[in-house]
């Protein structure tokens, strides 16, 4: 009787075998089961929309379309093919996953085409590492294992002369190119009819323009994303057709009227009342509002802000408005008053474009511009992007000496000792600089001497390192206003300091112990979108709380009303802070809020299935109430985006001469 079930599964065994080497399909199926679970487990990590139906087909459409070619393939090419593509997906799939825990985005082209910048972050990519990520690997070594058996056995069968050594026509057609077809058939069904059927319903509209990148993903899954993004990328750089006369016309109408409410700041207080005045912008690396005037045990975490913001014009409400190109967004941001790309960073992919940022402003005014950033000036394209914005002087990590290490580069301390001594060695006046900090950089492991705080039970955690690196930046500030001060430039400059973007923690429970009580649902968005924002004048001058809602990209046009700087013919999408003119705060992905709503949008992306909050009660009102704030906003972004793409600003400024 043993014998007998021995020989039964011996016998099934080797029919299994034989089926899997013959029939072209059986690992297509396979890499399909795969996948498909690999993409639900991610599915569940990014939490933006859950496995319906719809994403189930897309996603089976999608691995369909990748592998329906290794048919045409011998039976040991089309296991290694197999194999092999599994692993690519896999990695990619890991990719995304990692790539969402730091931006809450997935990777795109123009992301992939700055690899070359990974290895500056492998640090934080460990850190975002999870042991359970290992899973989308687990099926690897079978699938080459499996690959690596049908070469073997193959072999085994030509020696002996197993099966037929010439294929006849009509097998092959009935083997391979009608297999093929229909699974090409199958998959291109099950991707194009629920895509269609959605883009025809409550995603209408969703393909038109720069688009937030999750609603996309829940209607095309991920592996149709990331098609529909490398068909996007061909079509914005090789097979575009530009922007119609009418769509041009439409965006410089749109900078007339934003002209209008910029021209208000010149009838208001403070124009020109600093004009000639020194300006040193700080941007800080990671660094959030959340910890200003927040103690631990009764120790202040930034004791150096706390007193300088007193000092100061202090807006509580200041958000950053970055998107995937994180730290150079900020900069774009605050220096060229436009919003950020969708996908990619400006400064890479639109380097070579003209703007109307601060530097090539302020050099036709007589100041001297340089930015300072102790790391690689390749970094983020800055070498090039610092060129085209027509900074006098751009100081690189080759610049300075590297006696304080801390995190990636050179310690902030020693940061602004070094700025400040080659300020005082440029000996002119009045001037212009941008000096941009690292030492907070996520995943802000500072070296043991460094870590002035007691973070207490935090201590160990992400967010327990975080605080002690914005003590650490706290300390670098005192130090840098000591500089400023010894060098007699502190009464005859205007200060200014923000956050560059979030430090990527959401991790709620953090946050909670941090605060000792519950985050409610509309200070999960704000906490990671505020950043602290100030103006310290010479001789403490009007100091003091501007409470409305400000953004990064209100920067350039508040240090052109202090210096008394027109903006006439000058193409900037921001609004001074310290102007009464009405604005919104807009971000990337359509929120926005203008001090009396905050408009959290939904994933997929419908303004009418968005949230709509009263910021003075924190709790959702009327969804009515932001329907006409969402629109606007992504009218504002859709200008900003074919402004850069098509370089219109050159072309503005050409027809203004003419």
């Amino acid at each position: 009787m043993l014998a007998q079930i021995q020989g039964g599964a011996r016998k099934g065994l080797h029919w299994i075998v034989r089926a899997l080497t013959l029939w072209p399909i059986w690992g297509i199926i396979l890499l399909a089961v795969s996948i498909l679970y690999k993409l639900n487990e991610l599915d569940n990590q990014f939490n933006v929309g859950g496995m319906n139906y719809w994403k189930w087909a897309v996603n089976l459409g999608a691995v369909l379309l990748v592998s329906f070619w290794t048919i045409f393939l011998g039976r040991r090419a089309r296991a290694l093919s197999l194999a092999i593509l599994n692993l690519a997906l896999s990695i990619l799939l890991f990719s995304d996953l990692i790539y969402f825990r730091y931006f809450k985005d997935f990777i795109s082209v123009p992301v992939l085409l700055q690899a070359g910048q990974v290895g500056e972050l492998k640090d934080s990519i460990w850190s975002l590492t999870q042991a359970s990520d290992w899973i989308l690997f687990a099926d690897i070594p079978i699938a080459f294992a499996l690959a690596g058996f049908i070469f073997w056995r193959t072999a085994v069968a030509r020696r002996s002369k197993v099966g037929p050594i010439v294929k006849i026509r009509s097998q092959y057609i009935w083997r391979r190119f009608v297999p093929a077809a229909l699974i090409f058939a199958i998959g291109w069904s099950l991707l194009y009819y629920p895509i269609v059927e959605q883009k025809n319903g409550w995603a209408r509209g969703l393909f038109v323009g720069n688009w937030w990148n999750v609603p996309i993903y829940n209607v095309t899954g991920l592996l149709g994303f990331h098609g529909y993004d490398t068909y996007r990328y061909a079509k914005e750089h090789w097979f575009g057709e530009g922007l119609s006369a009418e769509e041009i016309q439409e965006s410089k109408a749109w900078f007339t009227e934003r002209l209008k409410l910029q021209k208000q700041m010149e009838t208001e207080p403070l124009f020109g009342e600093y004009k000639g005045k020194n300006v040193l912008v700080v941007q800080a690396e990671a660094f959030q509002e959340f910890v200003i005037g927040q103690s631990i045990d009764g120790e202040e975490i930034t004791p150096n802000l706390n007193k300088l913001i007193g000092q100061s014009v202090y807006f509580p409400n200041f958000y950053h408005q970055t998107a995937q190109g994180r730290t150079s967004d900020a900069d774009f941001l605050t220096s060229c008053s436009m919003h950020p790309l969708p996908t990619g960073s400006a400064f890479i992919r639109f380097a070579g474009n003209e703007f109307d940022c601060v530097p090539s402003t302020l050099n036709g005014e007589g100041y001297d511009t340089t930015v300072h950033h102790s790391y690689d000036g390749s970094f983020w394209n800055r070498n090039n992007m610092y060129h085209n914005m027509k900074y006098n002087q751009f100081y690189s990590i080759k610049d300075y000496t590297i006696d304080e290490r801390v995190g990636w580069s050179l310690g902030d301390q020693s940061f602004f000792r070094q700025t400040i001594e080659q300020l005082k060695e440029r000996q002119k006046s009045p001037f212009y600089a941008l000096s941009i900090t690292l030492s907070s950089h996520h995943p802000f492991k500072l070296p043991y001497s460094n870590q002035e705080l007691d973070v207490g039970d935090l201590k160990g955690t992400i967010m327990g390192d975080y605080l002690q690196a914005t003590r650490y930046v706290d300390s670098a500030v005192g130090v840098l206003i000591e500089e400023l001060k010894d060098a007699g430039l502190w009464e005859n400059t205007v200060l200014m300091f923000y956050g560059d973007h979030d430090n990527s923690i959401y991790d709620w429970k953090l946050y909670e112990q941090f605060f000792d009580h519950p985050v409610a649902d509309i200070d999960k968005d704000r906490i990671i979108r505020k950043v602290p924002f100030f103006i310290h004048l010479p001789n403490d001058e009007h100091a003091g709380i501007v409470n409305k809602a400000v953004g990064q990209i209100d920067t350039t046009p508040t240090i052109m009303h202090l210096l008394g700087i027109p903006l006439d013919k000058k193409y900037l999408m921001g609004i001074s802070m310290l102007s009464e003119a009405p604005k919104s705060v807009v971000f990337r992905n359509g929120g926005f809020t203008d001090g009396k709503v905050y408009f959290v949008p939904n994933s997929d992306g419908i303004a009418a299935d968005g949230t709509c909050y009263s910021v003075d009660s924190g709790i959702p009102t009327d969804t009515e109430a932001c329907i006409a704030g969402a629109e606007s906003a992504k009218q504002d972004l859709k200008v900003s985006d074919q402004v850069i793409e098509n370089n219109l600003i050159a072309r503005f400024h050409k027809e203004d001469k003419e």
